[in-house]
């Protein structure tokens, strides 16, 4: 069974089922990151960047999506980041276990591909951000802060993708 959100076609959509209203003020709780990636130099690249933005910890990382699973299984975090494209499993499948054993995890997909149907397939599995690797690095900064407190995030890469589609889709009733 897949677990799906709702998710519109802007940049930051207050979601409707938002659970989370944590800021990143000074005396609040830093949101703590989850970061996902087979490669360690990335890994490390990522963590670097978002140790710098103030209100974001990263709490564990993990090479595998089964590893990711578990670690969201034992520690709940705020937001988990990993790429689409898994070497050991597929993401959208990770993703909606990790929204199973943990529902107030917001997870956050990169993507590399402007490949239309992987993108919706990333919207229907339930994550809540969707960032292109073609963006600039500030682009996953917003995106965590903006997850963070339960709204959408797609980047404007990734929205042009939605966008097309939806425009060849012919009109809506």
């Amino acid at each position: 069974m897949r677990h799906t959100r709702e998710v519109r076609h802007t940049s930051r959509i207050p979601d409707r089922g938002s659970k989370s209203s944590k800021s990143n003020g000074a005396h609040a709780a830093p949101v703590r990151v989850v970061l996902v990636d087979a490669h360690q130099m990335i890994r490390e690249a990522l963590a670097s960047l978002i140790n710098e933005a103030v209100g974001f910890q990263i709490s564990a990382s993990a090479d595998t999506g089964s590893e990711a699973v578990r670690i969201c299984r034992r520690s709940a975090p705020d937001v988990v980041v990993m790429p689409i494209e898994l070497e050991d499993a597929d993401a959208m499948e990770v993703t909606a276990e990790i929204l199973r054993v943990t529902p107030q995890t917001q997870v956050i997909l990169m993507q590399s591909s402007r490949d239309e149907s992987v993108t919706l397939r990333a919207i229907q599995s339930g994550a809540l951000g969707l960032v292109s690797t073609r963006d600039p690095a500030s682009r996953l900064v917003e995106a965590i802060q903006t997850v963070a407190q339960g709204r959408s995030y797609v980047g404007p890469v990734t929205l042009d993708v939605v966008a097309k589609r939806l425009a060849n889709m012919g009109p809506i009733p």
